[in-house]
């Protein structure tokens, strides 16, 4: 009889230990879901695009089976890209206009595999100091799509690092169309008067890149 009460006393306490460690798993499992549905909500929080005001001509559409255009093959060559005003992901203002510089603008797509490969190519060699003095840098997420799983483009470009000035572009994608644009990423090169010398689109070598850095900085 002793031996019985002592093994059944025994069992009790496993079992209380038991159901101890399940609850416990599941209320930190509660607390972990919770954290990340907050990031999540934070996350949400900040919209995926924003108002975006195109002044001037639109540019003719990307020719297509092109990866980069020049001057005998690109009807937008020449022609006077519009001014874009729109805000970033924190809301500030943010304006791409003439401004007596060079400048490069990339549009990103952040579902985009392409994007996804060049975007970190590109912070590459910002931060090895590649880009030239005079030209100024900027990029437009475009065409966002909460549909297909990509995630917020804001929290994407922060995990990679992405320190270029960037703009929200609106639902319509104003910007984009805008800026006759093509597959992604696309790009646009500008020389000092805000005309276009050059467009890419699709991934690039790095060296590709940076050369044609260099053709909008010697433009």
């Amino acid at each position: 009889m002793t031996a019985t009460t002592k093994n059944h006393k025994s069992g009790d306490s496993s079992n209380l230990m038991f159901v101890g460690i399940i609850a416990l798993v599941l209320v930190l499992g509660a607390a972990g879901v919770a954290v990340m549905a907050t990031g999540r909500d934070r996350a949400l929080d900040v919209d995926a695009t924003g108002s975006v005001e195109v002044d001037g001509e639109a540019l003719p559409p990307m020719p297509k089976d092109v990866n980069v255009t020049n001057e005998s093959n690109d009807p937008a060559f020449g022609q006077v890209a519009p001014t874009l005003v729109g805000t970033d992901f924190e809301g500030n203002e943010l304006v791409i206009e003439p401004t007596g510089r060079p400048a490069v603008i990339y549009f990103l797509a952040h579902w985009c595999g392409f994007c996804q490969a060049e975007v970190p190519v590109v912070q590459e060699l910002v931060d090895e100091g590649a880009v030239p003095e005079n030209v100024d840098i900027y990029a437009v997420s475009t065409s966002y799509r909460p549909d297909t799983g990509g995630g917020h483009p804001k929290l994407w470009l922060e995990g990679e690092g992405f320190t270029v000035p960037t703009m929200r572009d609106d639902a319509s994608n104003s910007a984009l169309v805008g800026f006759g644009g093509g597959g992604f990423p696309y790009a646009i090169y500008l020389d000092s008067d805000h005309k276009v010398i050059a467009r890419s689109t699709g991934s690039l070598s790095k060296s590709r890149i940076a050369g044609l850095w260099e053709d909008a900085g010697n433009a």
